[in-house]
């Protein structure tokens, strides 16, 4: 299924894509990257090299516990705009380069892979348990941070993945204090030296009873350890991108919520989001996990079918103008 092997030159130096602004006219060549996907999946995600996206499903049958999903990783260069695809062990829900290798996240674990060859290189279990994952516990998104790769790992909390030794050093739970209602982390950014975790809940309570926490985990990345548990978002918060300067909540893909990643990274209860957006500019919704630079606003789309493409809602690559969306 490997569409077009090329050999492509992987670059020797590591890129935290969610955290850095790129220049105006990479961004340019950033966005016809994107643009050029076929299809789009699970995130948009791009580091110096490559624009990616991965595709499959949580949900495989009713088995329990839940088995692998062979699924695709799909990139294109950003300086030569041809598309690849590789095929992975499960759905894939992340992806972040460091040096020569592609560490690509699935439901399952992490694979490691080498590009420039098509090659997978090892693959890696993303906690500390040793019993198979249970409904929800499965990881959803990583960032890297120094030789490290925080993970969002649904019920199971947050684990750190150390890129020299290869292995989880450390994993723990948050938001304790509502036990025994629990949350689920769906997604995870870095921005200097704190990640902050977007959870949504996992148990449903009555209208009369205090919900689940929802809301945003801050991590100093320096210690690897809860700063703040700031609660009160409303339901649905799937995944969160961010710069040096803000941080999005993504809502299902709609609303998007704006907070100040200064403010967040200080307080003690959850501020006021500068901004709430509810529409794009396009009929439709973000789908999946978003990347932003300092021009664009990177996402999978839903929208429906032009004349001749069907009858169903169709996923594609698209590149917002942050200004447009008052992002920035």
């Amino acid at each position: 299924m490997t569409k077009n092997i090329l050999l492509i030159t992987a670059a020797c130096f590591s890129f935290a894509f969610q955290s850095e602004a790129q220049a105006g006219p990479r961004s340019e060549k950033i966005k016809e990257a994107v643009e050029y996907l076929s299809a789009c999946g699970n995130f948009i995600r791009y580091d110096s090299e490559n624009v990616y996206t991965g595709f499959g499903t949580y949900w495989t049958s009713n088995v329990k516990p839940r088995e692998p999903k062979p699924s695709l990783l799909r990139f294109v260069p950003i300086d030569r705009v041809t598309e690849y695809q590789v095929e992975t062990l499960d759905s894939v829900v992340d992806v972040v380069k460091n040096g020569s290798s592609t560490f690509v996240l699935t439901f399952s674990g992490i694979e490691e892979w080498d590009l420039s060859q098509f090659k997978r290189l090892a693959t890696y279990n993303t906690n500390l348990l040793s019993r198979p994952y249970l409904d929800e516990e499965h990881p959803r998104a990583f960032a890297q941070y120094k030789d490290k790769l925080v993970i969002a790992h649904g019920r199971l909390g947050i684990s750190f993945f150390d890129l020299k030794t290869k292995k989880v050093s450390r994993a723990f739970p948050v938001a304790l204090s509502h036990r025994p209602l629990e949350s689920v982390v769906n997604g995870i950014t870095v921005s200097g030296r704190y990640a902050f975790a977007a959870l949504d809940s996992y148990s449903l309570v009555g209208d009369r009873d205090k919900p689940a926490f929802r809301g945003i985990v801050v991590i100093d990345l320096e210690t690897e350890s809860v700063v703040s548990e700031l609660d009160g978002m409303d339901p649905g918060a799937d995944s969160i991108a961010s710069d040096n300067n803000v941080a999005i909540v993504s809502f299902y893909g709609q609303p998007l919520w704006k907070y100040s990643v200064a403010g967040l990274s200080k307080a003690s209860t959850l501020p006021p989001p500068l901004k709430r957006f509810w529409k794009f500019p396009i009929e439709g919704t973000q789908t999946g996990k978003a990347s932003m630079d300092d021009k664009y606003y990177y996402t999978c789309f839903s929208r429906m079918p032009k004349p001749g493409e069907g009858s169903y809602f169709i996923k594609v690559p698209m590149a917002f103008d942050r200004r447009v969306l008052m992002l920035d």
